[in-house]
C-alpha cells in the first residue's frame, strides 16, 4: 500500500500526481497519462486519479533514456497542438493568425510525413507556415542549439561540395 505525501520526493512510498511527474520529467501531463495508459510507468488509481510512485520519476530520469523516440514524437506533436489551441484562444477569429493555425492543424492531422515535408520544403507556402510555426518553444535550449549546429555543419558541407575549390572561402 502506498502513502501519499504532498509535494516532496523524499519517500520511496510517496505518490505524485500526473502534473507533478510531468514537471519533473519536462513533459506534458497528457504525456504522463499516455505513458500510464501504455503501462510504461507504474501507477495506481486513488479514486479516479492516477498517482505515480516517486521512484518511477527517479527511474526514468536515471535511466539515461527518458523517453522513447515514439514518445518524443508524440510529445512534440502534442505540444504543437497545444500551442495552436492556446494561440487560437488569444487571437481574433477573423485575423490572419487563424489562417496559419488552420493550415498547421491540417498539416498535423495529415501526420508526421506532412509535418516533415512542411518543415523542410522550399515552397513559398511552407516557408510562410514556418514563419508562423506552432513548434515555438518545444525544444529546450540545449537541444535547439544542437539542432542548429548540426544544420549549420550540414549546410556548409552541402554548399561547399558543389563549388569549385577556388570559389570556396
Amino acid at each position: 500500500m502506498f502513502v501519499a505525501e504532498a509535494g516532496r520526493m523524499t519517500s520511496e512510498r510517496q505518490l505524485l500526481s500526473t502534473g507533478e511527474v510531468a514537471r519533473h520529467l519536462g513533459v506534458s501531463r497528457q504525456q504522463v497519462v499516455n505513458m500510464c495508459g501504455r503501462d510504461e510507468i507504474e501507477h495506481v488509481f486513488v479514486g479516479r486519479h492516477r498517482r505515480i510512485p516517486a521512484r518511477e520519476v527517479r527511474r526514468i530520469l536515471g535511466s539515461g533514456r527518458e523517453l522513447t523516440r515514439e514518445q518524443e514524437r508524440s510529445l512534440w506533436l502534442h505540444r504543437a497542438r497545444g500551442n495552436i489551441e492556446r494561440w487560437r484562444a488569444e487571437h481574433r477569429s477573423d485575423g490572419m493568425t487563424v489562417r496559419y493555425l488552420d493550415a498547421w492543424e491540417r498539416v498535423l492531422d495529415e501526420g508526421l510525413e506532412a509535418v516533415l515535408d512542411t518543415l523542410t520544403s522550399t515552397s513559398p507556402e511552407a516557408c510562410e507556415l514556418r514563419q508562423n510555426s506552432p513548434f515555438a518553444g518545444i525544444l529546450d535550449d540545449e537541444t535547439r542549439v544542437q539542432v542548429l549546429r548540426s544544420f549549420k555543419k550540414h549546410w556548409e558541407r552541402g554548399r561547399g561540395a558543389g563549388r569549385p575549390a577556388d570559389d570556396r572561402s
